[in-house]
């Protein structure tokens, strides 16, 4: 082959992968086939060649033609449509902005889907027209001529509100700032609740309230008109405060000293005292003294025992004989009072049998 045939055919792939890249580019594929269809619109501002043509947010095909009737002043679109893709009849084309910087597209919208039983639009055949406004576009409102442009921002916004609502307000919402709602909404209302009690209660109890003011107002006075003899007070607690500072600590110090060893000096007696007595305790045991012969020896026993025996008899005589002790007789007179009451005795005896 010669150079300039490859030369030629090299060109005339690089016109036609250039021709299919501007194709691309304008969002038409030359290498795969598509479905035509178009639509009439009055203003087609910002819409361009390559525009997409979506259906529920994907891309199904793209704008290929614009054409202006300059008597009509109508425009007509041109859409490629990918094979495949179904398009109902009485599918309503929106042109609407998609982006802040005013990018657009066209969106199909239908109310059902078909699936080529004869309910599809026909390739080549018109579909309805309309515009979105920004608004619409954003707020997904209607863009035909019987609606307003708000319609779908109210209901757009009516939704949004109830939902915020819901989130916010609904007992049964599980939003924390709900939760702290309904809980603020229970404590104004048992705050309400105590507000009332109490009132009642300061309704019921005024007189009491007012006397007790009364009172606190008479005190109050009280305490004014005392103000310098309770100031004296103060000055005399404080006086007595600096004279218990100024005692003479060191000398009552000297003085507990000496009765502590005044009182040790006492216990030291006291342990000789006891001394004493531990050594005479010892002699007594030992027999010593008349005390210890007394504890220890049996015949001082026994003679002490005897002398106390005499005595009681002495006594025991006396109380019953006392004519023979008082006056004090002599022994002739004591013997004659014995015989007389041997013979009263005997006597008695005699009777008695």
């Amino acid at each position: 082959m010669r150079h300039e045939v490859k030369i030629g055919l090299l060109t005339i792939v690089a016109i036609a992968v250039a021709f299919w890249g501007y194709k691309f580019i304008q969002g038409s594929n030359i290498l795969s086939s598509s479905s035509f269809y178009y639509a009439v619109y009055d203003n087609v501002d910002g819409l361009t060649i390559g525009t997409p043509v979506t259906i529920s947010g994907v891309t199904v095909g793209s704008v290929n033609d614009i054409q202006l009737d300059q008597v009509e002043r109508k425009v007509k679109v041109s859409f490629d449509i990918k094979k495949g893709i179904n398009i109902p009849q009485g599918t309503d084309a929106y042109i609407s902005t998609i982006s802040l910087l005013g990018e657009k597209a066209v969106a199909l919208e239908y109310e059902k889907p078909c699936f080529g039983d004869g309910d599809c639009a026909a390739e080549g055949s018109e579909l309805n027209g309309y515009t979105k406004g920004i608004i619409d576009s954003f707020t997904g409102g209607g863009g035909k001529d019987d609606a307003s442009p708000i319609d779908g921002f109210k209901d757009q916004l009516s939704t949004t509100l109830d939902s915020l609502e819901y989130k916010l307000f609904s007992p049964e919402s599980d939003n924390p700032i709900a939760r702290s709602s309904n809980d603020l909404a229970v404590t104004m209302e048992n705050l309400k609740k105590s507000t009332a009690r109490l009132q009642r209660i300061m309704d019921q109890n005024a007189g009491e309230i007012n006397t007790t003011f009364d009172n606190l107002a008479s005190l109050t006075n009280t305490l004014a008109t005392k103000q310098e003899t309770i100031a004296g007070l103060i000055d005399n607690a404080e006086n007595f405060t600096g004279d218990l500072s100024k005692l003479e600590l060191e000398k009552t110090m000297t003085e507990v000293n000496q009765t502590i060893a005044n009182l040790k000096n006492t216990l030291t007696q006291a342990d000789k005292a006891m001394g004493g007595v531990n050594t005479i305790m010892n002699k007594v045991n030992a027999g010593e003294g008349t005390l210890g012969k007394l504890l220890t020896d049996d015949k001082m026993y026994d003679r002490l025992n005897s002398t106390v025996f005499k005595v009681d008899t002495f006594l025991g005589n006396f109380q019953d004989k006392p004519y023979r002790y008082i006056p004090f007789k002599s022994r002739k007179r004591v013997l004659k009072h014995d015989r007389k009451d041997a013979e009263l005795a005997e006597e008695q005896n005699t009777g008695g049998r």
